[in-house]
């Protein structure tokens, strides 16, 4: 996946003679080209002309624009997305009329606390420490109970309570691992400590990267199964993105902890620390691991998209989806 990334104020996005080009005030320029996959743009200082914006769409890249906390806040994307109406139908029909909600939300947060479990096993493995690898047997063992409840005794409230349990146990050994003078104690978007808000950050440029993959194989981001429906609120992309958080943020930011200038400025991450986390971020959606659906090694980002047409089928045909579960 190639991402162009804009951080610095006073950049611009143009078109010269039918080449879109990204000028900055020192003097460097890129040529966005129709290998780039997406541009992000990070800073409200950036300028961007309509006809650039035209341009892109006609290239099937889109814009997505971030707060300085990662969230995104605006997004521009082609309006041609194949198979909407007929996925669409479906999804509603699944989630709606016949309530199967529930039993996707279990195996997302299932996926999701096996992905914490192998996460704090390789952190084992990386820092030679025994005990992350008990708890993450003992997280591995919360998914499996979750995972082995029946359908019928489902409910909102256990599968969130099996998620925080498991929440406590991975986010203590994370604690341990970053460095003391953070301040991080454990998960907390609203913290204002620099890891959380780090977290924040790059949880954010994932969110576009779900939030496309979504639409590009015709799903409606908006109705989710597990978080509120919610007029303005993203549910499904919410809901999608637990089982990626772990291999692209997650693991980067933990063992990028020590070395990561940590600034902030007002309050906020300055924007050369923004740039090392959405480098950190944007290397692992780049890179190949392996995928036990396909059995070869591809991108994050090309994995991303391969459940979301995963999920779209899931709901076309009316069968069960199962989830992502990475192996380190």
């Amino acid at each position: 996946m190639k991402v162009l990334y804009i951080v610095k104020p006073g950049c611009k996005i143009h078109v010269h003679r039918d080449t879109i080009y990204l000028s900055c005030r020192d003097g460097e320029e890129t040529v966005i080209t129709p290998d780039y996959n997406q541009v992000i743009i990070a800073s409200s200082r950036i300028g961007l002309t309509s006809k650039a914006i035209r341009r892109l769409a006609s290239m099937g890249i889109d814009i997505v624009f971030l707060d300085p906390y990662g969230n995104p806040v605006a997004r521009i994307y082609p309006p041609f997305i194949n198979k909407t109406v007929a996925t669409r139908v479906m999804q509603y029909r699944y989630i709606v009329v016949e309530e199967r909600g529930l039993e996707l939300a279990r195996e997302i947060i299932t996926c999701k606390l096996y992905n914490q479990a192998a996460l704090l096993k390789y952190l084992a493995k990386i820092y030679r420490e025994p005990v992350y690898r008990d708890i993450g047997y003992e997280v591995e063992a919360i998914a499996d109970e979750l995972n082995g409840i029946p359908v019928n005794e489902l409910s909102e409230e256990k599968i969130l309570a099996y998620e925080s349990y498991g929440a406590r146990q991975y986010w203590g050994v994370v604690a341990s691992i970053v460095p003391g003078e953070l301040g991080f104690n454990g998960r907390n978007p609203d913290s204002p400590d620099p890891f959380n808000m780090a977290l924040n950050y790059g949880y954010g440029i994932l969110y576009g990267v779900v939030e496309k993959s979504l639409l590009l194989v015709g799903l409606d981001p908006y109705l989710g199964f597990l978080h509120k429906f919610k007029s303005g609120k993203p549910s499904l992309t919410l809901d999608f993105i637990e089982m990626f958080r772990q291999v692209v943020v997650d693991k980067p930011l933990i063992m990028g902890s020590r070395s990561i200038v940590f600034e902030l400025v007002a309050g906020k991450l300055s924007y050369e620390t923004r740039k090392a986390i959405a480098k950190h971020v944007l290397d692992q959606l780049n890179q190949r691991i392996y995928h036990s659906r396909t059995k070869k090694k591809i991108e994050v980002s090309k994995i991303i998209l391969y459940e979301a047409w995963e999920l779209a089928r899931a709901f076309r045909t009316g069968s069960v989806y199962n989830g992502f579960r990475v192996v380190f």
